[in-house]
């Protein structure tokens, strides 16, 4: 064999060698992608999706209305949302009125005025509020000024409240004589120590526990238990006067006058899409988690979900129904870990101003363990599972697509071509109609959100049925672009 016969021949073999690493490596991959499910986008229950609406106004300081808001989001009243949040935090010595006085934006048309004055009667507010002074032991320290023989020499006392809103609230009204709900901590120190880390800790761990957002601890007091001395910590925020400064140049420049707009009617938008779907009732036999729903209950749910998508040209086509057991080996000790972890671990992230859980991994975890979404899956369809009710009681259904994944790249891209996500129904819920849920949770799954402003909105909450001319289009793309193919009857 000549030298250029071994040349070629070893080369052939390093081209072989490299197609089958580079095909090992691209099967490897597709099957590492094909059980992906760790990052995809699960949609937010009610309670979730208000909460996070409120911490955004703060953070953006948009006023609200919290009595319109709530009906906004699909609730009868602010009293059904107080009472629902109060139970899910286990918060039993704040009213319904606190809630929504607290809940209140400010009011942005407002120049605060930062005034010693003001200051002063936003001190004595605090310091003098009720239910502040029986539940602190702060002035008892004070008097009694030693801690375990200690002689305490400084004392700090931090409170987390909304400063703009209430400073607004005085402004406004210089008689105020009540101010919004505050969490609150103190500190003490001897020697050369400080108290004022100790107060802003426990500040800090008071409003978590609280699920308050919107404002910040501040230091509000120093007293000195050896001199007697009070003092008032409280100092104008030079951020809200330059703030206050450029609000007032703003009111002295002529208003513009508003132009009259027409609005067109827009016309109706009709898709002509067949999308198949495949049935999952989780069978589960415990004592408090039981499967009871049957295929006709199941075919009267989608009866009802097409009721609403065939005004627009779509319909949802069930191919089968089938049962599959649940593995519930697990599913009394999850359901008590639900209730006593994953609940009270849901907080308002102080940064970020969003509702998170630090168990929210595990719970997905203990969900896509029950209903087996590994193999319990009809790649050609959108999946629908059933189950006695969703184990966080906070939601009637859920859906997990990464539609909802956010920003867009090929790698989500990929993901969402493979049709990776499902729906979760719970037999028994709060919600009135089951059909509605399974509707609404269908829209999810193609890039449909909590994003209009309409009660009788399908993407909202309550019973609402109306589809938006925007939100068909937006269902026609994504369809178009990830799922035409795969999703062919």
């Amino acid at each position: 064999m000549s030298t250029w016969q071994l040349i070629f021949k070893k080369l052939l073999g390093i081209v072989f060698l490299f197609i089958f690493i580079l095909n090992t490596s691209l099967v490897f991959a597709a099957s590492k992608t094909e059980d992906n499910l760790e990052d995809i986008n699960v949609s937010k229950s009610q309670i979730e999706e208000i909460l996070d609406f409120f911490s955004e106004s703060f953070q953006n300081k948009i006023p609200i209305d919290p009595d319109v808001a709530t009906i906004q989001f699909g609730y009868e009243n602010f009293e059904e949302f107080a009472k629902q949040y109060l139970k899910l935090f286990k918060l039993t010595d704040i009213s319904i009125d606190e809630v929504r006085e607290y809940l209140e934006g400010t009011d942005q048309s407002v120049i605060i005025d930062q005034s010693q004055e003001n200051l002063d009667k936003l001190y004595a507010l605090i310091i003098n509020d009720k239910y502040f002074r029986k539940k602190t032991g702060y002035f008892k320290k004070f008097k009694k000024g030693k801690h375990k023989g200690n002689q305490i020499n400084k004392m700090a006392l931090a409170v987390y409240i909304n400063y703009e809103k209430e400073m607004a609230k005085i402004t406004k009204n210089p008689n105020l004589e009540k101010v919004s709900r505050f969490a609150f901590q103190y500190g003490f120190s001897w020697g050369s120590g400080s108290p004022y880390r100790f107060a802003l800790e426990g500040c800090e761990k008071s409003a978590k526990k609280y699920k308050l957002f919107g404002g910040e601890c501040i230091i509000v007091e120093f007293r000195n238990p050896v001199t007697g001395e009070i003092k008032n910590m409280l100092k104008p925020s030079i951020k809200l006067a330059k703030r206050m400064e450029e609000l007032k140049k703003e009111k002295l420049k002529p208003k513009e006058r508003k132009k009259v707009v027409v609005k067109i009617e827009e016309p109706i938008i009709s898709a002509n899409i067949n999308i198949p779907v495949q049935i999952y009732l989780v069978q589960v036999n415990k004592p408090n988690f039981k499967s009871k729903i049957t295929e006709d209950e199941v075919i009267k749910d989608f009866k009802f979900a097409n009721s609403i998508w065939n005004k627009k040209g779509l319909d949802f086509r069930i191919l089968e129904i089938a049962k599959v057991n649940g593995n519930a080996k697990k599913i009394e000790k999850d359901l008590k870990w639900i209730k006593n972890k994953y609940i009270k671990s849901l907080k308002i992230d102080q940064k970020e101003q969003k509702v998170k859980s630090k168990n929210q991994k595990k719970y997905n975890e203990i969900l896509f363990r029950l209903i087996g979404s590994k193999k319990n899956r009809n790649k050609n369809a959108i999946n629908v599972f059933y189950i006695p009710y969703m184990p966080s009681k906070l939601s009637c259904g859920v859906a997990y697509s990464y539609s909802l994944n956010k920003p867009n790249n090929s790698q989500i891209n990929q993901l969402r071509r493979q049709n990776l996500g499902f729906i979760v129904i719970g037999e028994k819920s709060d919600c009135k109609n089951r059909g509605r849920t399974v509707a609404h949770e269908l829209g999810h799954m193609f890039s449909l959100g909590h994003k209009h402003d309409q009660k009788t909105d399908l993407m909202m909450w309550g019973n609402g049925t109306e589809i938006q001319n925007w939100q068909i289009n937006k269902f026609i793309k994504y369809h178009s672009k990830y799922l035409k193919k795969r999703l062919s009857l």
